[in-house]
């Protein structure tokens, strides 16, 4: 009777510090951080794991570095399965942000030796073909995303892969399957892999020099992702690209069009609108027109009328001063 009283004792003391140190981490990842420096404080060392408390330090270190320290030395003791898994994680994403790529190599081979089917598998996968990518193993790299693209087929976790592997594609010249990839994805209604396929096509068609395409992007990806991280780094690479050479513009002339400047491209109507009301004040007249690229309606909308390419570019060059954006003029 004794020996079970004090099982019971022992299992709910085990119970409490487990209890204690599930808040403690409960309350980092809520970043409720003043709680959880509080409650670590009070909880005695011998209470919990070594490893444990190392952990939940370097979740608290305002250093990367030192955090860094703390969860590599965290491993080096006693602590939680759950957390081990998550340090070898948080390590691989460290020394890719650091560029330590032989240490990244390492982590990530030595976690999916560990967890063939761990919990963060779908992102040690991506980050082993990121590492072929580095060093410029294409094949290799292709590889390994076609693999994590059979596994995570569908959803968030494919749109990742498909991204993955038109930029692989990218780096390995293979242009045209990269370009149907990323075509192919930004026709998407949503998901985290649609704003990067349309940057991702932006940054070709500047690239290569393909003005009405670059444009196109552009304006998709600023309607549809107003926050996109890129649409300010888009700007500054199409600057000075929107306008045809001489030989462009004698042809487009000889045709008898008139040519006007092209504000905006969007999906939905009620954005083209919009636009078309903050443009109206120029005293231009403002169009829109229903354009079908792609099997997909878009509305573009123009501002004036200009018998000259010349007195065009003038005004785009105005409206672009006066608006922080990129425009085009065209002819119509």
């Amino acid at each position: 009777m004794k020996k079970r009283l004090l099982l019971i004792i022992l299992v709910i003391l085990a119970l409490s510090i487990m209890g204690r140190a599930d808040t403690i981490y409960s309350l980092i990842t809520r970043g409720d951080l003043d709680r959880a420096r509080d409650s670590l404080s009070n909880t005695s060392t011998a209470s919990l794991r070594d490893g444990n408390r190392l952990f939940y330090l370097s979740l608290l270190e305002t250093s990367a570095d030192k955090s860094a320290q703390l969860m590599e030395a965290a491993l080096n003791t006693s602590i939680s399965a759950a957390y081990r898994e998550e340090i070898y994680f948080r390590l691989a994403q460290y020394y890719f942000l650091r560029g330590d790529l032989k240490k990244l190599e390492r982590i990530v081979s030595d976690y999916r030796a560990l967890w063939e089917a761990g919990k963060y598998r779908g992102e040690m996968l991506r980050m082993s073909s990121l590492v072929d990518e580095i060093f410029k193993a294409y094949e290799s790299a292709v590889r390994q995303v076609d693999r994590y693209l059979l596994e995570y087929s569908e959803g968030d976790e494919a749109q990742w892969g498909i991204i993955d592997k038109a930029r692989v594609m990218l780096g390995f010249k293979k242009h045209i399957g990269a370009i149907k990839l990323l075509r192919r994805l930004s026709r998407e209604k949503d998901g985290p892999g649609v704003p990067q396929a349309l940057y991702l096509l932006a940054v070709g068609a500047v690239n290569n020099k393909r003005t009405d395409d670059a444009v196109f992007y552009y304006n998709i990806l600023r309607e549809e992702y107003p926050a996109a991280v890129g649409l300010d780094a888009l700007i500054e690479k199409m600057v000075g690209m929107s306008s045809p050479d001489a030989d462009d513009a004698e042809a487009e002339e000889r045709t008898g069009t008139f040519y006007s400047v092209q504000v905006g491209v969007f999906s939905k109507k009620e954005n083209a609108k919009r636009q078309a009301k903050i443009f109206s004040r120029y005293d231009h007249k403002v169009d829109i027109k229903t354009k079908k690229i792609s099997n997909k309606e878009y509305r573009v909308v123009y501002v004036g009328r200009f018998q000259t390419y010349e007195a065009a570019l003038k005004f785009k060059k105005m409206l672009e001063a006066n608006h922080n954006e990129v425009f085009q003029v065209v002819a119509r």
